[in-house]
């Protein structure tokens, strides 16, 4: 017997006819009528068993089910691309059937209510075909992640390779200065500033060349001859005056001659320090922040000294590299009493030869406040100075160590000074809980450089030895070296402001070279940096005669005005910043000065 079909004669899509079925009607045996019911339980659709029951328990039931009438198939089977309505249109619930689910009874669908088999409470998928869904969809979003990430590693690829072909691994120094015969004298007899600067290829990056710069300590070993001296104040400095040096080979034997000359500092071309005239020039280089002789930096540059037969000694600040600390003032950048009393030394032990003076770093604001205060008052001990990776701009430094990559030095700097003060706390007392609650290399100076150097706030300790107050004071030959992707520079408008004002003071700066670092192509951590021939060249030059135009630039500046003379006084100093900040001036007090010949005004910090 044919089953008994009705249809929706008004609906003239095929596909969306909905189908009543009457189980009785089609006299099925009891093997066909289960079959219904598993049908009727797996697409929720009603009046398929013979007593309106729709959800059926039974499980084990045969794959497919057809049934045919009037050319139409039915197919139920496990596959939702088979479903009526087709592969391409998704299965749907009609809100409006739930009756079955909730157990409502049978309800049958009438005619004229469109609806498709869904998935209901009867679904078989299983956690099987999850999992293999899941796995596919993972595979595809990998490859798409890879395909992405290896398309932009191209591109990052032909970038560097575009910059690296048409933007070469040299640098050429470009020079700020005053213009005055001093100046263009002491420059030109410099041939490292008169060509370019290579760095090699594999320590191009900043941070590289800072970090690879500092393990050049490994690479030369000098021995030294502690002097222990006291300092105006109660301290006390250690002078290491060298006695010899060795070196480890280098990595390679040199390939040009260039590169032989640049490592010309061996053992056999420095002479032994009794060998040396009593006449011969005292050469002073001056650390950056808790570091002491034993730093690379410190000793190549020594090592450099040596060869030109200069003395060399290496400056230890007070506390520092082993040094006792015997009062509770540390050493900071605003105080000039560590340097003073090593060149005083220096001039007692050896009266007829010229002093001459280097640091980098932290070294660079006592060096550089040491000969302002002494030039604003008539005194000029020292021949020449080089400062090297000299911070030009204290305020703007601070902040740039505050962000990014900046932290990190800020951190491991900070670390630092709470060992120096962890171990001179006895000498030191607490003072504010410095050194152990200090996260940031400021707040170290609040609580305790500024606290025992008698200033009022970070800002005062700051602006006193800022290179742009000091350097319209500096009458010593001198001259800043800096390279423009050294962490730590800061902003440099002023400063240059300040040194095109000056007769005395030159800038050298290079697009490379990290934070005292300059390493060089051919030599690298086995040799001296660019800096170190610079220095060299730069002091040797300010022993050399002068010409007569050169002499007149010197004999034109002296005596200094009195306006000067107090104007980096430090009683002076303190008292005009406090009366400026009781006016409402502050931290914007600035003074100025006209460059009459240039028509410049440079303004500086009081």
């Amino acid at each position: 017997m044919e089953p008994i079909v009705e249809a929706d004669d008004t609906d003239d899509d095929p596909p969306s006819r909905v189908w009543s079925v009457s189980s009785s009607a089609m006299n099925l045996d009891a093997e066909d009528e289960e079959l219904v019911k598993w049908a009727a339980k797996v697409y929720g659709r009603g009046d398929f068993g013979r007593d309106g029951d729709a959800s059926s328990k039974e499980d084990d039931s045969p794959r497919s089910l057809t049934s045919e009438n009037e050319g139409n198939v039915v197919d139920f089977t496990t596959d939702t691309a088979d479903t009526p309505g087709g592969a391409d249109e998704p299965a749907l619930e009609s809100p409006a059937d739930d009756s079955s689910e909730k157990g409502g009874g049978d309800k049958d669908v009438t005619a004229g209510q469109s609806r498709r088999p869904g998935r209901g409470s009867g679904s078989i998928f299983t956690s099987k075909d999850v999992r293999r869904q899941t796995v596919v969809i993972a595979k595809k979003a990998f490859s798409s992640v890879a395909s992405v990430g290896l398309g932009l590693g191209y591109l990052a690829y032909l970038r560097v390779r575009h910059r690296e072909q048409n933007d070469p691994n040299s640098c050429t120094p470009f020079v700020v200065h005053g213009g005055k015969a001093l100046t263009r004298e002491l420059l030109s007899r410099c041939p490292s500033l008169q060509r370019e600067y290579e760095l090699p290829k594999w320590c191009t990056n900043t941070h590289a060349q800072t970090l690879i710069g500092y393990g050049r300590m490994f690479t030369i070993f000098l021995e030294y001859d502690r002097q222990l001296v006291r300092c105006a104040d109660g301290g006390q400095v250690g002078l290491d005056w060298l006695v010899k040096a060795r070196f480890t080979p280098p990595a390679r034997p040199p390939s040009t001659p260039e590169e032989a000359a640049n490592r010309a500092v061996v053992p056999h071309n420095i002479p032994a320090a009794c060998d040396l005239p009593d006449d011969a020039p005292v050469f002073i280089m001056l650390h950056g922040i808790n570091g002491g002789s034993h730093e690379g930096p410190t000793k190549w540059a020594v090592a450099t000294g040596a060869v030109r037969g200069w003395r060399c000694v290496a400056l230890n600040l007070r506390g520092c590299n082993g040094v006792p600390l015997s009062s509770a003032k540390v050493y900071c950048a605003a105080s000039a009493e560590d340097v003073r009393a090593a060149v005083d030394a220096a001039r007692r032990r050896y009266p007829s030869a010229p002093i001459l003076l280097a640091g980098y770093s932290l070294g660079t604001y006592v060096i550089g406040t040491y000969l302002a205060e002494e030039n604003s008052h008539g005194r000029d001990p020292v021949a020449g100075a080089v400062l090297v990776s000299c911070p030009l701009d204290p305020h703007s430094s601070h902040a740039g160590l505050n962000r990014d990559a900046g932290l990190v030095y800020n951190g491991a700097i900070t670390a630092e000074l709470r060992r120096y003060y962890r171990k001179h706390v006895d000498v030191v007392g607490h003072v504010g809980g410095a050194g152990f609650s200090a996260k940031l290399i400021r707040d170290f100076e609040r609580e305790l450089i500024v606290a025992t150097h008698g200033f009022d706030s970070v800002e005062e300790y700051y602006h006193y030895f800022a290179p742009q107050r000091i350097i319209p004071s500096i009458r010593t030959p001198t001259l800043y070296v800096v390279a423009k992707d050294d962490p730590f520079l800061g902003e440099t408008e002023q400063c240059e402001a300040a040194i095109r004002g000056s007769s005395h003071v030159a800038l050298a700066h290079v697009r490379k070279g990290g934070h005292v670092a300059f390493l060089e192509k051919g030599v690298g951590v086995f040799g001296p940096c660019w800096t170190d021939r610079v220095l060299g060249e730069f002091l040797a030059s300010t022993l050399a005669p002068r010409s007569a135009a050169a002499r007149a630039v010197d004999r034109s500046l002296k005596p200094l005005s009195e306006r000067n003379e107090q104007r980096i006084s430090r009683e002076v100093f303190n008292g005009r910043w406090r009366e400026n900040k009781e006016n409402g001036g502050g931290d914007d007090a600035l003074t100025s000065h006209v460059d009459p010949k240039r028509g410049l005004r440079i303004r500086s910090r009081l």
